[in-house]
C-alpha cells in the first residue's frame, strides 16, 4: 500500500503547489474579467486533480481490504470508548452530542482491529458530516452468537428513491450538495460494506430524509477461518538517539525565529523557502535525514516536514527528534498529501505538534506557525514564573518535563552555594554547556546562567515579602555573596530595590 501512497503523492505535491500558486493570485486581485475566468478554470481543474488522487488512493486501499483478516480479542465497550474519544472534538466543534451505549457484561468480540477502525471511522465520519445539530449515537450489544454495532445521527437522511444506490460505487446522494463544501467521492460506504462482509457480517440502514440515518452492522462473535493474531508481546519503545557531535548554536545577529524545511520537492521548497523568509530565517533540506543532522547542529525554533521523503520520512524524523532530550523541545509541524485520519493520527502519535494537508492555504500555515511560537513563549513566561512548582505545568512531551524538573530541582538544591557555577550545573545535569544551552534557551528563554539568576532572584523576592529575613540574610541564601551587587541585579529583575520590597 505504500508503494501507491508515494506514487499518489507524487502528483498531489505537484497540484498542491499548483492551487497554492493559484490561490496566491487570485488573492492578489487585479486582474482582468478573462483573466479572472480563467484563473477560475485553473482552480477548478486542480481541485479536480485533487479529487482523483484521493479516489486512486480509496482504490488502492480496496486491496488492502480484501487481505486476510488478523484478527484479535477486543472488549467492546473499552474499544467503542476509545472510539467517541477520537471524534470527540469534532463532535463538540458542531454542537453535537455523541453517545455510546455499550450494556454491562458483553462479551469480547474478535476483530481485525484496522478494519474495524475503517468500518467505525467511515460511518461515524460521515454522520458527522451530514449532521448539524442534534445527536450521533454508537451503540454496541451482543445476542444470539452475534454481535450488533449501530451508528445513528439525527443528520439531512438520505431520500428515498437513493437509498438503493448508496453501496455504490461514487454515488453520493444528491441532498450532499445543499450542505456546501464537504468532502467525499462516494465510494466510502462501498468499502465499508467489503469489510463488513470481510468480517462474516452484515450492514443494513434505515434513513428518513430531513431526520437522520441509521446504520446496522452485525457479525459473529469471532469469525471463522481467519488468523488469530497474539497481541501479548508489545512493541519495543523507541530508542533515544544519540546527537552527531555537539550542536553548533546561531549566530544572534538575527531576531528572527529559525525554521528548519524539510522538502523533497525542489519547487515546493523553493516556493515555501521565498514565501517564509520574510519571517523567519529559512533553512532547508532535501530529505529527512538531513533534517535531523540539521536540528541536532542548529536547534531550529521550529520544523516543518513532509512526511514522504527519501531515507528518512518526516514523521520518522519527528518519532526521533521527540525521542532524544537534546531535541525533544522542537515542535514540529507536519506538511503532506496524506489526508487519511489513520496518517495523521499517526503523525500525531509520532509527537508532531499540528498537521497541515496539501494541498493548503499559506496564510494558514503561517498562522499556525506563529500559533505554535506564540505558544512556546507562554510556556517560557509560565515556566519562568512557576520556578520550583515547575512540575505543575502542563508540559507537550514528556522528556521536556522531566529535564526542567531534574534543571529546577538542582538550581533550588544549590540556591545558596555561591561558589555553584555553569560548569558545576551542567555537570549535574549530564550534559554538553552546549546542549544545555540549547534546551534552556527553548524551554526557557534564557541561557543557564541567567535562568540561575533569575530562579535565585525569585526566590529573594519571595523571602522577602515574608518579612522573616534582612536584605543582607537574603542575599545569602540565595547565593550572592556582595549584597551590593545582590541589590543591583535585584532592582534590575523587578524595577525596585528590595528595600522596597
Amino acid at each position: 500500500m505504500r508503494a501507491i501512497v508515494d506514487w499518489v503523492h507524487d502528483i498531489r505535491t505537484p497540484a498542491s503547489l499548483l492551487k497554492v500558486s493559484l490561490g496566491e493570485l487570485e488573492a492578489k486581485g487585479n486582474l482582468s474579467e478573462e483573466s479572472k475566468h480563467n484563473l477560475d478554470v485553473a482552480l477548478r481543474n486542480a481541485d479536480k486533480l485533487l479529487s482523483l488522487t484521493a479516489q486512486l488512493l480509496d482504490w488502492q486501499k480496496s486491496e488492502f481490504y480484501v487481505s486476510p483478516l488478523k484478527i484479535t480479542s477486543c472488549d467492546l465497550a473499552s474499544y467503542l470508548e476509545e472510539k467517541r474519544n477520537d471524534f470527540q472534538a469534532s463532535a463538540s466543534r458542531k454542537g453535537l452530542a455523541l453517545q455510546v451505549e455499550v450494556p454491562a457484561n458483553v462479551p469480547k468480540v474478535w476483530i481485525d482491529r484496522d478494519k474495524m477502525d475503517h468500518i467505525i471511522d467511515n460511518l461515524l465520519g460521515n454522520a458527522l458530516k451530514y449532521t448539524n445539530e442534534g445527536t450521533i449515537g454508537l451503540r454496541g450489544k451482543a445476542e444470539d452468537g452475534k454481535w450488533i454495532l449501530q451508528i445513528s445521527d439525527t443528520g439531512i437522511g438520505i431520500p428515498a428513491e437513493e437509498q438503493s444506490h448508496i453501496f455504490k460505487k461514487y454515488y453520493r446522494a444528491h441532498n450532499v450538495s445543499e450542505l456546501g463544501d464537504v468532502p467525499g467521492n462516494g465510494i466510502g460506504l462501498l468499502l465499508t460494506q467489503r469489510l463488513v462482509e470481510q468480517h462474516q457480517g452484515t450492514i443494513t440502514f434505515s434513513s428518513t430524509e430531513g431526520e437522520g440515518t441509521t446504520f446496522v452492522a452485525v457479525f459473529p462473535l469471532k469469525p471463522k477461518g481467519v488468523i488469530v493474531e497474539d497481541k501479548t508481546a508489545s512493541n519495543p519503545p523507541d530508542e533515544e538517539s544519540d546527537a552527531l557531535g555537539h550542536p553548533q548554536l546561531l549566530s544572534d545577529d538575527t531576531d528572527k525565529n529559525v525554521l528548519l524545511l524539510a522538502e523533497d520537492d525542489v519547487d515546493m521548497r523553493d516556493y515555501l523557502e521565498n514565501a517564509l523568509s520574510a519571517e523567519y530565517k529559512v533553512v532547508s533540506v532535501s530529505d529527512g535525514e538531513k533534517a535531523l543532522e540539521k536540528a541536532r547542529k542548529i536547534n531550529p525554533d521550529i520544523i516543518i516536514s513532509d512526511i514522504v521523503m527519501p531515507i528518512l520520512k518526516g514523521d520518522e524524523l519527528c518519532r526521533l527528534l521527540k525521542s532524544s532530550v537534546e531535541t525533544s523541545h522542537i515542535p514540529v509541524i507536519l506538511l503532506t498529501a496524506l489526508s487519511e485520519r489513520e496518517d495523521i493520527v499517526y503523525g500525531l502519535e509520532a509527537g508532531a505538534t499540528d498537521y497541515i494537508i496539501k494541498p493548503f492555504d499559506l496564510s494558514v500555515l503561517k498562522a499556525r506557525l506563529r500559533n505554535v511560537l506564540q505558544h512556546r513563549q507562554r510556556f517560557r513566561l509560565e515556566v519562568l514564573s512557576m520556578g520550583e512548582k515547575a512540575e505543575e505545568i502542563d508540559y507537550s512531551n514528556q522528556l521536556d518535563k522531566e529535564f526542567l524538573e531534574k534543571v529546577m530541582g538542582i538550581i533550588n538544591q544549590e540556591m545558596s552555594n555561591m561558589d555553584f557555577s555553569v560548569n558545576d550545573f551542567c555537570r549535574m545535569v549530564g550534559m554538553s554547556r552546549t546542549s544545555i544551552y540549547n534546551k534552556l534557551k527553548s524551554l526557557t528563554g534564557q541561557g543557564p546562567q541567567d535562568l540561575i539568576r533569575i530562579m535565585r532572584l525569585n526566590k529573594a523576592k519571595e523571602l522577602l515579602e515574608s518579612r522573616r529575613h534582612t536584605i543582607g540574610e537574603v542575599s545569602a541564601l540565595v547565593g550572592f555573596s556582595d549584597p551590593k551587587y545582590f541589590s543591583t541585579c535585584f532592582k534590575k529583575q523587578f524595577g525596585v530595590s528590595p528595600s522596597k520590597i
